[in-house]
């Protein structure tokens, strides 16, 4: 059965029968790249990869604008089909090790971590750096005359300039990836992608993507304690959201102990905007200017400064 949302669109730019086509264009790129990304970020553990998208993406995020009369000015209503008959076989769960919910269709993937970036939820799996990168987009609507969106469907998302704001901060705590080396067994591989899980000494599960690597050359390492090279990409919180491997192989007792650990960033993103302070009479340099921190006068401090010289 299919999924139906609706869009609400509220300010002084929305007027019966009509909508600015700029406002509009903008309106349906969030949501047409904001399912794609959504739904590859579940599939492969990613939103966005160099290179061409997958040709199955498109047709499995599609979803249908409905031209029927809306009950208000601002409303329109899409229609997406579930993904157990748009996913490919191969890619749905089973052989999946993401996870995935066949009910559930790429506009509600993306609904998902678009609630969880407006609440600023730092560890959250549902969105990456590309799709906060989606999300940080609603500001333009809000730049042309729009003053509040509501999406529904069953339950009530509503976006304002704050919650904007908040998915922008939450953009600039994403630390930079960084050259990893660490081991685990070899839990899960999806043949079709060479996506992975990879299960820690401490029981964390880490994701992967290892396009680099052979299939046969990862088929003879499932369940084998291996020792992996590559990028890990964290989410904002620090804890890392998967690892884009160039190297695998088989893990010596020594390596398995010694990289056994889950990797941290080593540098964390720091937005200099919160360390600005708004100055008042008794603070920053209205708190010293025309102070002299000692008890001398005036002419003991010259005094002084005539011996040292």
């Amino acid at each position: 059965m299919s999924s139906r949302h609706e869009i609400k669109l509220k300010g002084p730019v929305i007027r019966p029968e009509r909508i600015p086509a700029p406002l509009f264009h903008d309106l349906l790129h969030i949501f047409v790249e904001g399912a794609q990304r959504a739904l590859r970020l579940r599939v492969e553990g990613r939103s966005t990869a160099r290179g061409t998208q997958p040709a199955w993406m498109r047709s499995a995020a599609q979803f249908d604008l409905l031209i029927e009369p809306p009950s208000e000015p601002g409303v329109f209503r899409v229609e997406s089909r579930p993904l157990r008959q748009v996913l490919p076989a191969n890619l749905r769960p089973g052989e999946a090790p993401y996870g995935l919910d066949l009910a559930q269709t790429a506009v509600d993937l993306f609904e998902e971590g678009l609630e969880d970036a407006l609440a600023g939820a730092t560890d959250s799996d549902t969105f990456d750096e590309g799709l906060v990168e989606t999300f940080s987009a609603f500001a333009r609507l809000f730049e042309q005359g729009v003053e509040a969106i509501e999406i529904v469907n069953g339950r009530t998302i509503p976006i304002d300039t704050e919650g904007v704001e908040r998915v922008i901060r939450l953009r600039r705590q994403i630390p930079a990836p960084q050259a990893v080396r660490i081991a685990g067994t070899l839990d899960t591989i999806r043949h079709s992608d060479r996506v992975f899980t990879l299960m820690l000494e401490s029981g964390a599960v880490l994701k992967g993507v290892a396009e680099r690597l052979e299939p046969t050359r990862m088929a003879s390492l499932f369940g084998k304690q291996v020792v992996v090279s590559g990028m890990a990409v964290f989410r904002p919180s620090g804890s890392v959201s998967r690892i884009d491997v160039e190297q695998m192989q088989e893990a010596s007792a020594q390596e398995s102990a010694l990289w056994s650990r889950l990797p941290r960033p080593l540098r964390v993103s720091l937005d200099t905007r919160s360390l600005r302070v708004v100055q008042d009479d008794r603070s920053g340099l209205n708190a010293i200017y025309g102070q002299w921190p000692g008890d001398e006068s005036e002419e003991e401090l010259v005094a002084a400064l005539e011996e040292l010289s």
